[in-house]
């Protein structure tokens, strides 16, 4: 199940990479929040795959904080995205 969920954000890294190259050239709404959703969805693949190294190497702990931070402060961006006019 882990290997699935790196592969999903190994996946995720050129997916946001295109749609935001897409959203600055376009200028278009959709594509920005579609690299957004990309970019969130793939931190959160990777946060289990780190939590279950940082099991065995405790310095690891540090970056799972990080990551968790990331994704919060990230869904809340998104989300306060929506009620901005575009």
């Amino acid at each position: 199940m882990l290997l699935v969920l790196f592969v999903y954000f190994l996946v995720t890294v050129p997916a946001f990479i295109g749609l935001a190259l897409v959203a600055q050239l376009s200028r278009a709404t959709w594509a920005k929040r579609a690299s957004e959703v990309v970019l969130l969805t793939g931190v959160a693949a990777l946060i289990p795959v780190v939590l279950d190294r940082a099991l065995d190497r405790p310095v690891l702990w540090l970056f799972v904080a990080l990551l968790a931070v990331v994704l919060v402060f990230g869904a809340a961006m998104h989300l306060r995205s929506y009620r901005r006019p575009s």
